[in-house]
């Protein structure tokens, strides 16, 4: 019987799982749809136990297919979104849904905490910017704005310490999951007392930090039946997403950047030290205790797309791809700010608007089209750039996403950042970056850096065209200076 690793991928759209062999071959997979509630504008959220049902569904369908191949499980490692924020009471129960990280409802917090004289100091511990992204924000808002639902708030979580705990019993989190709540000292790997403070809370309203590596067995038998395993399958806590997506896509090395672009977007770098950025632009995530991954996130990537298709052009997603390769590179001049959702990444202000700047009679369908994808990349470009200042200069560009089926959207990528851009074969680095934790934790492998040698495989590398290299630079420096001039 030949054993294989589950990597589980909590993500904000999907919940994905997939089974690898020792051979590096993909043998079972299966996804299910995230459900995002809206309830009140700038208000993102999704019940914690609907999306413990789908992680359940989704490893007993692995399971399943595992079962019929006559294959056994040597553990499961699981990959989630990051900043969700969740409110227990003393008995452990729900008093909120699950506050994900596109949830705007605390600005008015991180405006505070920006101008708090106090985040000139904590800012270089946590690695976090001053954001209503930041879970920390958040817990302020549940104290500020919802002080009779406060006073029986006992615990703060995420959306995976909320299913760690329902498989497990255990209130425990991760290096990497709470490296981005603003509330982890990334260098000392402990609650930051400074934050603490802050914050007015104790370090009781938190869970247990266990680092990447953290075991768990399954045992219950209810559970074990649910999903298909034996009693004392390993569970690997993990890491978040934005960790995973770069060791998954093999972005291990000095100069290798990553770029993902699915709903959101963002550009990463992996290094030995955290990031010590003075503009305080760039967050700093534990991967382990010897890897950081520094970089910025988008609110505003496919989702643009998407945006284009059903309010401007009502024309469907691949039609506008058509389009925008139609259009002259650089769009005649359009420039498109891509700030629909506010912005992260680089300027931190949840309350940017976009625009397009320049548009003429001239300007078609197509135009528009072409300006807004190139816009979007214009936008992770000046993060790249911040990157390349405060990290090492990037020198090759790993993309994954869903962004990358389209040949266009990728060439686009190494037009604009004038640079070759490496596609992974597999999309699912974060479920690879998860299984790759977890054979170090069961020391299958001796290094991550040896895993990924073993098991990141690549398609397809796009290279910059020398004829459009200029033009997009030039246009990358009125990008710069439109968001100069906000």
């Amino acid at each position: 019987m030949q054993n294989v690793w589950i990597g589980i991928d909590i993500g904000t759209t999907n919940v994905k799982a997939i089974a690898m062999t020792e051979q590096g071959e993909t043998v079972a997979q299966s996804t299910a749809s995230c459900v995002t509630y809206h309830p009140r504008n700038g208000y993102v959220e999704q019940n914690p136990d609907e999306i413990f049902g789908l992680f359940v569904d989704v490893i007993r369908q692995v399971t399943d297919m595992l079962r019929n191949q006559n294959r056994s499980v040597e553990a499961v490692s699981l990959c989630s979104a990051m900043h969700s924020v969740i409110a227990l009471d003393g008995h452990n129960r729900r008093l909120s849904r699950s506050l994900l990280w596109a949830d705007n409802r605390s600005k008015t917090q991180a405006d505070a905490l920006k101008k708090d004289p106090i985040f000139n100091k904590l800012y270089p511990q946590i690695g976090i910017p001053a954001h209503p992204y930041a879970p920390l924000t958040k817990m302020l808002w549940f104290k500020e704005k919802q002080p009779q639902a406060f006073q029986n708030i006992n615990r703060f979580v995420s959306q995976k310490e909320y299913l760690w705990y329902k498989l497990f019993g255990k209130f425990q989190i991760g290096y990497s999951i709470a490296s981005g709540t603003a509330l982890l000292d990334n260098r000392r790997l402990k609650w930051s007392d400074l934050a603490l403070q802050y914050a007015g809370l104790s370090s009781d309203y938190l869970s247990e930090i266990v680092d990447t590596y953290h075991q768990e067995k399954l045992t219950k038998p209810s559970l074990c039946k649910k999903l298909g395993l034996p009693s004392g399958t390993p569970f690997v806590i993990g890491a978040g997403d934005a960790c995973l997506a770069n060791l998954g896509s093999g972005a291990l090395e000095k100069g290798v950047s990553t770029l993902t672009i699915g709903t959101s977007g963002a550009v990463r770098q992996t290094s030995s030290k955290p990031s010590k950025d003075p503009y305080k632009r760039l967050f700093t995530y534990v991967l382990d205790d010897t890897h950081y991954v520094s970089g910025g996130p988008t609110n505003n990537g496919g989702n643009v797309l998407e945006w284009l298709s059903k309010h401007l052009l009502h024309k469907d997603p691949a039609e506008l791809l058509s389009m925008a390769e139609s259009a002259a590179a650089g769009s005649h001049g359009l420039l498109f700010v891509p700030y629909l959702l506010g912005e992260r990444a680089p300027v931190w202000d949840a309350r940017a608007k976009g625009s397009y700047q320049n548009l003429t009679w001239q300007h078609t369908q197509a135009h528009l089209a072409r300006a807004t994808l190139e816009g979007i990349l214009y936008n992770l470009n000046q993060t790249r750039q911040i990157i390349d200042e405060q990290l090492t200069k990037t020198k090759e560009l790993h993309a994954n996403g869903g962004f990358t089926r389209s040949a266009f959207w990728l060439q686009l990528v190494s037009d604009i950042f004038g640079i070759p851009v490496r596609v992974n074969e597999s999309n699912e680095s974060g479920c690879l970056g998860a299984i790759l934790l977890a054979m170090k934790s069961l020391k299958k492998i001796d290094t991550l850096e040896s895993g990924v040698h073993q098991y990141v495989r690549y398609a397809d590398t796009y290279h910059p065209d020398p004829t459009k290299i200029r033009l997009y630079r030039k246009m990358q420096e009125e990008f710069g200076q439109l968001l100069a001039r906000r």
